[in-house]
């Protein structure tokens, strides 16, 4: 999802919130409630780009229990999950 679309669902998630009275903190970041300085650093040193929203990104694929599906067209995720699984000899295909 883009930046803005991310933005807008959690500003509705927090008006929800307070209509419900539900507490809920009005700074929520991804970032810092799931993810780890650590192993953000690693993914950044791996090729992830320092931005919010490749990190929040990373984290989602991180933390999900699915496969994720990549849109990716300059291919940042591409290099990224290459680099990050290269020490398990991860294989790529491809459907051509």
């Amino acid at each position: 999802f883009s930046s803005a679309f991310c933005e807008a669902i959690l500003d509705e998630w927090v008006r929800f919130a307070t209509v419900q009275q539900i507490s809920c903190s009005l700074d929520f970041s991804l970032i810092h409630t799931l993810g780890d300085a650590v192993k953000i650093r690693d993914w950044n040193i791996q090729g992830l780009p320092r931005d919010q929203l490749s990190v929040e990104n990373g984290i989602v694929m991180h933390e999900g229990s699915r496969w994720p599906l990549c849109i990716d067209p300059q291919g940042q995720a591409n290099k990224w999950i290459r680099k990050m699984e290269e020490e398990r000899n991860m294989r790529v295909t491809k459907l051509t």
